[in-house]
């Protein structure tokens, strides 16, 4: 079977042969259109079905294909790698998740932008893929703009919801002021250097380093900080979560997180001039560990406030994306890369199954927390569910949070005690660890909710029919938070990869 895949892809172009998985889903996307325009508002779910499987067909070829060799793609634009690779799974295994919960959402059931929904989770994914591929700051400015459309039409397709328009409002004015600051950036870099490739920008400007240099680079990662949700680049995330449909934000929450890591671990070791020991400046460290620290604590202690469930899940997510800049502040070393795979995917598992479980129980939409009351007894599966992929968010062993934060914070304090970084990075991690217990409080309100909490006297809750396809992905990602548990052999696995092994 291996070598019937690799005949055909032996007809691919060799520019383009190391993006088919892209090539693959933009098809899809196309071919899905005329699908949705054809369809009447009755069969939206074949839509929904067509984009799932093209999800599934890009897994299986990601796996077929392998770990890319690093070929350079057209002219230098994007190089896939092993990181790309992981991204790339990571993407279409969370579009997978997303699109089962969509078709056997109740809040989505006959409604006629369903097949829309689809093919904007799809295009998410496509823009994530090119963006973790980008080794050109113009192919990563598109695949960034990709990502950032699709999402904007993501998180405000329900035009008839007065809720859902306004999450896409937000959502466009904040990016439209990110992509313009990242733009401009850009041009200054290209100014400065005369070229758009991230590593002979690097190799012009090591020479300069001058305050020029790192404002045009600020720039530029201003627009990261805002696709990470980073404080202070954090505003736009709990509006647009609570505004959006709940899998949307469950999706829009891990996806875009991810490609956004990727993007910098391909580009920042490249753009920003070392000294000659290889390793950055204390300053750099210092900003980097700064931001960190700065979104740990602005979300871990927003989120001990909020009344909605999806609001607290979105201060949660700036808390977390703090955790994982850490890594980058180790300058990247590979044992800090493979950590932050395996945070990344316990993050996927965990914060998506709790998005899809609040879906499930929230019933009419609303998810703030009094409206959860009762849960357990009226869907005790879904609430164990729940209270395994909020355990994991927590870090409580022995789920997979906790292998991921483990391993990224060990070797955070590793590196800041060994490789000469200094001490702020062990700094950073007693606020990591800090802001984790804060966040754990935080939660426990969502699960007092949802386990404890009775409902009011006089509440009427409608019985809504569970959906049998609601719940596989959510007991997917709940079993996945058990069983990723025991993922530290997968560290061993990234770091092959990584190593080329």
């Amino acid at each position: 079977m291996n070598e019937f895949f690799l005949q055909i892809l032996t007809a691919i172009p060799v520019s383009l042969r190391g993006l088919f998985p892209e090539l693959l889903i933009a098809t899809a996307i196309c071919l899905g259109l005329i699908l949705e325009w054809s369809t009447a508002v009755q069969d939206k779910r074949l839509v929904v079905w067509f984009c799932a499987i093209s999800a599934f067909a890009g897994l299986l070829l990601c796996w077929v294909v392998g770990v890319p060799s690093g070929v350079v793609q057209l002219d230098g634009t994007f190089v896939p790698d092993a990181i790309t690779q992981f991204i790339r799974m990571f993407s279409l295994g969370g579009a997978l998740l997303a699109l089962l919960a969509l078709n056997g959402s109740r809040a989505m059931h006959g409604r006629d932008e369903l097949g829309d929904a689809a093919l904007l989770i799809l295009s998410v994914a496509l823009g994530a893929m090119l963006l973790a591929s980008a080794k050109h700051l113009l192919a990563m400015y598109i695949g960034l703009e990709f990502l950032s459309l699709s999402s904007y039409g993501l998180a405000g397709f329900r035009s008839r919801d007065p809720q859902a328009s306004e999450a896409g409002i937000k959502y466009v004015l904040y990016g439209a002021v990110a992509s313009a600051v990242a733009i401009f950036g850009i041009s200054h870099l290209w100014g400065m250097a005369g070229t758009f490739d991230v590593t002979e920008i690097g190799n012009r400007l090591v020479a300069l380093q001058t305050p020029a240099v790192y404002a045009s680079v600020a720039l530029v990662a201003a627009a990261f900080a805002f696709k990470l949700g980073l404080a202070p680049f954090h505003f736009w995330s709990p509006d647009v979560y609570q505004g959006c449909p709940t899998v949307a934000a469950g999706f829009l929450s891990t996806v875009p997180k991810a490609a956004g890591f990727a993007a910098i671990l391909h580009i920042l070791p490249d753009l920003l001039p070392s000294s000659a020991a290889g390793l950055p400046s204390a300053s750099l460290v210092n900003a980097i560990v700064g931001m960190a620290v700065l979104s740990i604590a602005v979300g871990s202690t927003a989120a001990l406030v909020q009344k909605d469930a999806k609001r607290l899940l979105a201060f949660s997510s700036t808390a977390n994306s703090g955790i994982m800049l850490l890594a980058v502040s180790t300058w990247i070393t590979r044992d800090a890369v493979a950590a932050l795979g395996l945070y990344l995917l316990a993050y996927l598992v965990a914060n998506l199954g709790a998005f899809l479980a609040l879906d499930i129980l929230s019933g009419d939409g609303d998810t703030s927390l009094a409206n959860l009351k009762g849960s357990w007894k009226r869907r005790p599966r879904v609430v164990v569910a729940l209270v395994v992929c909020v355990s994991s968010l927590a870090g409580i062993p022995p789920l997979a949070g906790f292998a991921g934060k483990w391993a990224l914070l060990s070797e955070v304090v590793r590196t800041g005690l060994e490789d000469g970084f200094g001490t702020v990075l062990v700094v950073g991690v007693v606020v990591a660890l800090a802001g984790s217990v804060a966040l754990a409080g935080a939660y426990l309100r969502l699960l007092r909710a949802t386990v404890v909490d009775e409902d009011a006297e006089g509440s009427v809750h409608p019985y809504i029919q569970p959906a049998f396809l609601a719940e596989v992905p959510l007991l997917l990602c709940a079993g996945a938070s058990i069983a990723l548990g025991a993922g530290f052999p997968l560290l061993a696995l990234f770091h092959s990869c990584l190593a080329g092994g």
